[in-house]
C-alpha cells in the first residue's frame, strides 16, 4: 500500500508541474498594456484626472505662493532669515541648489509628464458608436490635456526661461534633453493653447465644472502673448492679444483659421482627425463639418449677462449677486459661494477628504495657510498704503485682533495684516485641520479685461483701453458708491494707470513677482521695497540676472552639462 501511495503521489506531483507550466504559458486575462490601458474614454479621463491632480498637491501650491507672491513687494514673511532655503529665495541670495527652485522645476515637469501620457496615447481610444458626441468627449479630454501642458510649461518658462521640451514618448536611451530657447518654448505653448481653444467648449454642464474651458485656454494664451511682448514696443503679439480680446470681451466673430493661424501646411482633414473631430467620411446630415472659415461660438456670455454686454458684477454661477450684494460681496468671489462664479475663468478644484488625511493624499489643503491665529506671509500698514492708498479694496485686509466678515477674531501678530482673499469663512471650514476644500481662482475675468485694455493701449487705441480699464474701476465703485474713474492721456500715462489697477485688483493672488518682471520693472520695484525693509529684502535683486531663476543644479549635473545654466549663476 505504501508503494502504491508513493507512486500516486509522484504522478500527482509531475502532473502539477505540467499544469503549472501550462498556466504560466497563458496570457493573463485583463492584463493592461500600453495598448489597452488607454483604449476607452473612461481610462483616458482617469489619466487626465492625474494631470489635474498635480494642481491640487501641496508640493505644487507651496511653491506657487513662494515665487509669485513672497518674492515680490506686497508681503513680508515669517521665514525670511538667510539660514533657511525660503529666506535665501525671497532675498535673492540663493544658490543653484535651493530646494524651492528644484521643487518648482520638478512639480511642473511632473504635470507635463502626465499630460504627455494623455496626448501621446489619445489615438488608442476605441469609439464603439458613430455618434458625434463620442468624438466630442475625446476631443475635450485632448483639449484639456493640451491646456494643462501649456499651463505647466508657462510656469517653467516665466521662471527659468527656455527649458527642455520633453518628448511625448520618452526614450530610455535618450533621457537627457537640452534646453530649447525661450522662443521655441513659447511657440510650443502657443500651439497647444490654440488647439485647445478650438477643441474645448465654452461651458460644461454643472456636474463637470472645474474642467478647463475655451475661455480658460484663450485667457492663458492672451497672457502668454503678453509675456512675449515688450511694453512700449510695437509687436504682433500685442495685435493678437487685441484680436482675442475683441472676441472674448466684445463678442466679435473669430474663425478657427484665425485662432490656429492655419496656413494650409497641414492637410485640413488630417488636422481635424488629429484633434478628434469626427472624420468627414463618417459625418451624417446632422453632424457639423468644421472648416477653417468656421466661426467659433461666443463665450463672453459665460462671464457676462449676454454677448457684448459689459459686466464684472460680483455674481455667483447662476448670476445672482454674491452675498446679497453687501460690501463683502467682493471677497466672496474667493469663498464657497463664489466657486465657478461669473468672474472665474479657471480655478483649481479642491475637495475635503473628510477623514483627517493630510499632505498630498488630501487634495483639499492647497491654499490653507491663513487661518485664525496662523500666518506665513502678511502685509503691513505701510505696504497697504503704498498699494491701495485710499482705494476701497484696502478694507479687505484685516489686522491683528480685528474681525473677519463672519465674526472671527484674527490673532496674527501685532502690526500684521492679511488679505481676506486667503480667508476661509466659518461655513466653508473643513472638519479636520489642514483639509481645506476651498477652490483656488487662477484666472479671473477681470484679468482678461485688464489684459485687453493693455493690448489696446499698446496698439494705439487709448479710448478703448480707458473704456475697458474703467469697466473694472466702475465695478469697484459699486462697493462704496464712488464715482472716481481713470482718465485719458498719452501712452505712458494710460499704461501706468493699467499697472496701478492690475496691482490693486490682482493683489495677493500669487502673480505679482512675474508681473513686474514681464513689465521690466522688477529691479526698480524691489530695490525701492528693500530700501525700506530692516533686512533690505529686495536690494539684492540683480537686474539682468534675477528676472530668471537658475536651473536646478541637479539638472545640470545629471545632464553632464548638456542642460546649460542661466547667465549669472
Amino acid at each position: 500500500m505504501n508503494k502504491i501511495f508513493f507512486k500516486l503521489l509522484l504522478i500527482g506531483f509531475v502532473l502539477s508541474l505540467t499544469a503549472c507550466d501550462d498556466f504560466l504559458d497563458k496570457d493573463v486575462l485583463g492584463r493592461a498594456t500600453d495598448e489597452t490601458y488607454y483604449d476607452t474614454q473612461y481610462k483616458m479621463q482617469s489619466a487626465l484626472d492625474a494631470v489635474y491632480d498635480v494642481l491640487q498637491s501641496d508640493s505644487y501650491n507651496d511653491q506657487e505662493w513662494r515665487f509669485g507672491e513672497a518674492c515680490a513687494d506686497d508681503v513680508l514673511g515669517t521665514d525670511e532669515g538667510l539660514t533657511s532655503q525660503m529666506g535665501q529665495l525671497v532675498n535673492f541670495r540663493f544658490n543653484t541648489s535651493n530646494t524651492w527652485i528644484l521643487q518648482r522645476w520638478n512639480v511642473n515637469y511632473k504635470g507635463i509628464h502626465r499630460a504627455n501620457q494623455v496626448i501621446a496615447n489619445i489615438g488608442k481610444v476605441n469609439i464603439s458608436t458613430s455618434q458625434n458626441s463620442a468624438y466630442t468627449a475625446i476631443r475635450n479630454i485632448l483639449g484639456q490635456a493640451k491646456f494643462l501642458r501649456a499651463f505647466y510649461y508657462f510656469n517653467l518658462v516665466k521662471t527659468f526661461g527656455g527649458v527642455p521640451i520633453r518628448p511625448e514618448v520618452e526614450d530610455v536611451g535618450n533621457l537627457v534633453v537640452p534646453r530649447s530657447t525661450k522662443e521655441e518654448c513659447y511657440a510650443y505653448i502657443e500651439k497647444d493653447l490654440r488647439e485647445a481653444i478650438i477643441t474645448l467648449p465654452a461651458i460644461y454642464p454643472v456636474e463637470q465644472l472645474g474642467k478647463a474651458t475655451r475661455g480658460a485656454a484663450m485667457a492663458l494664451l492672451m497672457k502668454v502673448l503678453m509675456y512675449q511682448a515688450t511694453p512700449g514696443v510695437p509687436s504682433q503679439k500685442w495685435e493678437e492679444m487685441k484680436q482675442f480680446g475683441e472676441y472674448f470681451i466684445d463678442g466679435k466673430p473669430m474663425t478657427i483659421q484665425q485662432v490656429l493661424k492655419y496656413d494650409g501646411s497641414e492637410d485640413w482633414e488630417a488636422l481635424r482627425q488629429r484633434l478628434w473631430f469626427k472624420p468627414q467620411n463618417l459625418l451624417t446630415e446632422s453632424d457639423p463639418y468644421e472648416k477653417p472659415e468656421t466661426s467659433l461660438d461666443y463665450i463672453s456670455g459665460a462671464y457676462s449677462p449676454m454677448v457684448g454686454v459689459y459686466s464684472l458684477a460680483y455674481q455667483d454661477y447662476y448670476g445672482a449677486a454674491l452675498h446679497n450684494g453687501d460690501k463683502y460681496s467682493y471677497v466672496y468671489q474667493w469663498y464657497g459661494d463664489g466657486e465657478f462664479c461669473r468672474g472665474s475663468v479657471f480655478e483649481v478644484v479642491f475637495k475635503e477628504s473628510a477623514d483627517g488625511s493630510s499632505g498630498d493624499t488630501n487634495e483639499g489643503a492647497g491654499i490653507e495657510f491663513f487661518d485664525v491665529g496662523t500666518v506665513k506671509i502678511y502685509c503691513t500698514n505701510d505696504i497697504a498704503t503704498k498699494l491701495f492708498g485710499t482705494d476701497v479694496r484696502r478694507q479687505y485686509l484685516i489686522a491683528h485682533q480685528t474681525t473677519t466678515p463672519d465674526g472671527e477674531i484674527w490673532q496674527g501678530g501685532e502690526g500684521r495684516q492679511v488679505s481676506l482673499k486667503w480667508y476661509t469663512p466659518k461655513k466653508d471650514k473643513p472638519k479636520f485641520a489642514g483639509d481645506n476644500g476651498r477652490n483656488r481662482r487662477v484666472i479671473r475675468y477681470v484679468e482678461v479685461v485688464l489684459m485687453y485694455a493693455e493690448a489696446l493701449n499698446e496698439c494705439g487705441d487709448r479710448e478703448g483701453a480707458i473704456k475697458n480699464l474703467n469697466l473694472c474701476k466702475a465695478q469697484v465703485n459699486t462697493i462704496n458708491a464712488s464715482t472716481k474713474l481713470y482718465v485719458a492721456g498719452g501712452y505712458g500715462y494710460v499704461r501706468d494707470q493699467i499697472y496701478e489697477e492690475r496691482h490693486m485688483e490682482l493683489a495677493f493672488e500669487w502673480d505679482r513677482f512675474f508681473d513686474i518682471v514681464r513689465q521690466g520693472r522688477a529691479a526698480k520695484v524691489l530695490h525701492t521695497f528693500g530700501a525700506n525693509r530692516y533686512n533690505s529684502r529686495g536690494l539684492y535683486f540683480r537686474q539682468g540676472v534675477n528676472e530668471l531663476f537658475p536651473i536646478p543644479q541637479t539638472e545640470i549635473d545629471v545632464s553632464n552639462g548638456v542642460v546649460e545654466q542661466n547667465p549669472g549663476y
